[in-house]
């Protein structure tokens, strides 16, 4: 209950600057921007990450980057997510989306050595979304979505549990030319997992202890507060895009786990891709 009333109150906040911003814009409930159908990129990214979050080990990768987009009427790709709608009415939708996580190997993060491998993780499932005010170009949405995640080590499938990280998203947008436009998103989500995903990442089995790492096992509940902020922005034939996630485990269920080194997990990173190919056909919708 009491990490229920924090998140309440730190939510309340967000919400409260979030409508400040969305209040001072014009009104206008339906604009929309007109967008090619299908855009196709490529550049270099950077990205850094834990290899769990409350691991103090970082990667850090330059990578190549391909920029996907498709916007459909009943499919889109963007570089947020896969969506299809199921179901929208009013301000209510209905979507199926994906989540995932990299495989870890044990002998290469210090506080795993002796353990098993943390395999691909893949999460997928419904998402609902409710826009809570929509002006101009900008949204602030309440988005639910509910993971089932499947772990794979490209030879064997495991069920590892199910997973919610149900939050508040605002995304600001603003079109200086048909070829030139800007989004921004902030947002702020709580995490929530069964006992079997947050296991799979934060247990310590009784044949796996040490006497520097004490068997631990832990249970379903809160997984901790997530923040964050991207940036979209297309200019000419490129794109820009970069974003910043920092998660909160300090008041997580599994926060006195031996593999949790630190409290404070950073993801962020950035890509500038060349933009080859724009379709031209264009339809009617939001970035």
């Amino acid at each position: 209950m009491k990490a229920f009333s924090v998140l309440l109150k730190k939510w309340q906040i967000q919400l409260g600057i979030a409508m400040v911003c969305a209040t001072t814009l014009p009104f206008n409930a339906f604009a929309q921007q007109t967008l090619p159908k299908w855009e196709l990129g490529l550049g270099p990214g950077i990205i850094s990450y834990p290899d769990y979050p409350g691991s103090k080990e970082q990667n850090n990768l330059i990578i190549p980057f391909p920029y996907v987009t498709y916007r459909g009427k009943d499919f889109e790709i963007d570089q947020r997510e896969a969506k299809k709608p199921l179901y929208v009415f009013g301000e209510w939708e209905l979507d199926l989306s994906l989540t995932g996580s990299v495989p870890v190997s044990s002998k290469d993060n210090k506080m795993r050595q002796g353990m098993d491998d943390l395999d691909t993780t893949v999460g997928f499932g419904p998402v609902l979304k409710y826009r809570l005010i929509h002006r101009h170009l900008n949204e602030l949405k309440l988005e639910m979505p509910v993971y089932w995640a499947i772990a794979t080590n490209f030879r064997s499938l495991h069920d590892e549990g199910v997973k919610t990280t149900p939050g508040l998203y605002y995304y600001f947008r603003k079109s200086f030319s048909s070829d030139q436009r800007i989004k921004i998103t902030l947002y702020t989500n709580a995490n929530f997992a069964t006992a079997k995903n947050n296991n799979y990442f934060y247990e310590v089995k009784a044949y796996e202890a040490t006497s520097w790492r004490p068997d631990y096992r832990t249970e379903g509940g809160f997984g901790g507060y997530s923040y964050g902020a991207s940036v979209n922005w297309h200019f000419g034939n490129f794109w820009l895009g970069a974003f910043y996630k920092l998660t909160d485990l300090s008041e997580a269920v599994f926060r006195h786990s031996p593999l949790v080194e630190t409290t404070r997990a950073e993801t962020f990173g950035a890509a500038l891709t060349w933009n080859f190919y724009k379709s031209s056909e264009t339809v009617e919708g939001l970035e």
